[in-house]
């Protein structure tokens, strides 16, 4: 392999940790440089990245997850992208302390998800039918009020979901971060919650979930053990 191959980058790992080799065709790279270790692959068409496919995106994370199913790794998403060996030493060196710093924070541990199906709440007051250039102001303002109103209100739900799990799961994981997307009028909403959980703590967190109370017509879906995606910003 030339210096100046494309390299497709898949996660960071302290320069110690077994990793495994097998990967994609063409086989998997290490690189160690300065206490870390970078996992790469040759990039045999580089166009790809911009529209890969979804076979690509599935073998790029189940790379990522054989790392991890046997070592702490900071996962990247797809798309990073390295012009050779030199290039991959000097991001690292570049990197060095963010890239430390995330592995310590994550040391030992897996990322859990929870999600739950909100309901779209009620609205406060029955909407009219106006088309929107022949509202008056006080219209417009009073429409604004009851998507803002309704907006807050499954927030607040997803915030009586966050607190009820950490209720039960607080002393099981190290840190957690809760997703709202923006609501759509109407429309059930997903609130999203990750958990980055220690390796020998995940059984007692599945076990608690079940027992967690939630209002009725609201379930919850527990996902992981995953790479820890989310908590390596």
């Amino acid at each position: 392999m030339t210096d100046g191959t494309r390299l497709l980058l898949y996660c960071i790992a302290d320069a110690s940790a077994a990793l495994p080799r097998e990967g994609q065709a063409g086989g998997l790279l290490r690189i160690v440089h300065g206490g870390l270790a970078a996992v790469v692959s040759p990039l045999a068409e580089p166009g790809r990245v911009d529209a890969p496919t979804k076979a690509e995106l599935l073998g790029y994370e189940r790379v990522i997850r054989s790392q991890h199913a046997v070592a702490d790794v900071l996962p990247m998403r797809f798309g990073s992208v390295l012009s050779g060996e030199a290039a991959v030493r000097a991001h690292l060196d570049e990197q060095r302390e963010t890239y430390q710093r995330a592995l310590t924070r994550i040391a030992g541990c897996v990322e859990l998800g929870v999600r739950a199906l909100l309901s779209a709440p009620p609205p406060t007051a029955p909407e009219t039918a106006v088309k929107p250039m022949s509202r008056s102001g006080a219209d417009y303002l009073e429409a604004r009020r009851r998507h803002y109103s309704a907006e807050n209100r499954l927030r607040d739900r997803c915030v009586e979901l966050e607190q009820a799990l950490l209720s039960k799961v607080a002393p099981l994981c190290r840190e957690h971060r809760m997703e709202l997307p923006a609501p759509r009028p109407g429309e059930p909403a997903l609130c999203s919650l990750y958990f980055l959980v220690p390796r020998e703590q995940v059984l007692a967190f599945r076990m608690a979930v079940p027992s967690i109370p939630v209002q009725s017509h609201t379930e919850l879906a527990l996902s992981g053990p995953w790479p820890p995606f989310n908590f390596v910003a």
